[in-house]
């Protein structure tokens, strides 16, 4: 098995995921212990996006997590991934050296399976701080990986990142839902118990997300029913993985939690357009994972919480009322400040909610006086919560 060097020394500020996360299970702030919280990997997507999630986090003295999909880096690299994520390690790296918290960047549902998979992967151990591995999934004949091949292939990549100092996130299990197209799936499957100490002890992955009834999307259940996820699963992994060892940390996908405020804003903003009936019930069908039973998880000890879908929504809920509110201002700039101050409230949202603020240094608002409210600019917002 191969260790992961933790002597490894990267830009100013720059961490690790597993080094954010291990502090995060054992509930560390500043110089003393609290209760265990979690770090939101914040999926971005644009430059916007990383300036909002780098503010956030400074605001708050919170470990910053960003994660980038294999669409996220076709869309930033105009088609090309190993170029965006050249740009995107620069002009993190910048930002990171401004600020006086900690940041990780990882690459979300890499695999190894298929050459492409492999090309992105290698090119994120070499320029990102983190990786995920997610070989579970055979997508060609639809169904899990064989554990075998699964172990094989986490393996190798453990093998290429952790003597360079980047933590690894592998997956046991099949989640169902769709993130985007190129990470989704028709069907799902538990993590069997069974596979776990083996999984665990033959790739040697410090992260690993199993799979307990979360999912990828907005659409996570039926309209008026609750998500119900498998927190007893969630314990007995937990269990088994800290008896293997105790610096194991695991990662929920698909934990999304929808903003009931943030809908109904857009669907008010969307009652002041034409031909929007379809688009508003889709909106009010849209079905996130309850809050409490994610606090669950963070109790039984995930520490890496996914987020992206509510994010998503909230800027394009904002994006909605700027068009509505001043539709006809010529100015990119008016909208882009717009969407960008929303997700960055977005951000101190998920990240108060999940207890991951003053572990750096003391927070610069009051986290109890802050009120996600998109009638307001952040700086606002801010004031108020100051």
């Amino acid at each position: 098995m191969i260790i992961l060097n933790k002597d490894r020394k990267f830009p100013d500020n720059m961490v690790n995921a597993h080094t954010l996360l291990l502090k995060a299970k054992r509930g560390e702030k500043g110089n003393s212990k609290s209760t265990r919280y979690a770090v939101p990997a914040f999926n971005v997507t644009t430059f916007q996006g990383i300036n909002a999630v780098i503010k956030a986090c400074e605001l708050l003295g919170s470990s910053g997590l960003l994660a980038f999909s294999n669409s996220a880096l076709k869309h930033i690299g105009d088609g090309d991934q190993t170029f965006a994520l050249e740009l995107l390690s620069g002009y993190i790296e910048k930002k990171a050296h401004r600020t006086s918290v900690k940041i990780a960047t990882h690459l979300d549902h890499g695999d190894y399976i298929t050459e492409p998979g492999r090309k992105v992967l290698q090119s994120s151990i070499r320029y990102l701080t983190s990786v995920m591995a997610d070989n579970s999934t055979d997508h060609i004949n639809k169904r899990a990986m064989p554990l075998k091949d699964n172990i094989d292939l986490t393996r190798e990549v453990v093998n290429m990142a952790h003597p360079l100092g980047l933590s690894v996130e592998g997956e046991l299990g099949v989640l169902a839902g769709e993130e985007d197209e190129d990470t989704k799936s028709e069907f799902s499957t538990y993590t069997n118990a069974d596979e776990l100490e083996q999984f665990l002890n033959e790739t040697g992955v410090l992260m690993l997300a199993p799979t307990i009834g979360t999912m990828h999307g907005p659409n996570k259940g039926k309209p008026g029913q609750k998500v119900k996820l498998n927190i007893a699963l969630a314990h007995e992994l937990l269990g088994l993985a800290n008896k293997i060892n105790d610096e194991l940390v695991f990662v929920a996908h698909g934990a999304s939690t929808l903003y009931p405020n943030i809908v109904e804003y857009a669907v008010d903003k969307l009652k002041m357009l034409k031909n929007t009936n379809g688009v508003i019930t889709k909106w009010q069908e849209f079905v996130g994972t309850d809050w409490d039973q994610i606090e669950s998880l963070i109790e039984a000890g995930f520490c890496k919480i996914n987020t992206d879908t509510e994010n998503r929504q909230t800027f394009l809920s904002a994006l909605l009322g700027a068009i509505t509110g001043n539709g006809a201002k010529i100015d990119i700039r008016y909208y882009d400040n717009i969407s960008t101050d929303a997700l960055t409230q977005s951000y101190i949202q998920k990240l108060i909610m999940s207890g991951n603020y003053g572990v750096w240094h003391e927070p610069k608002i009051n986290v109890e006086k802050f009120k996600f409210n998109l009638n307001q600019g952040v700086g606002e917002v801010i004031h108020a919560a100051s």
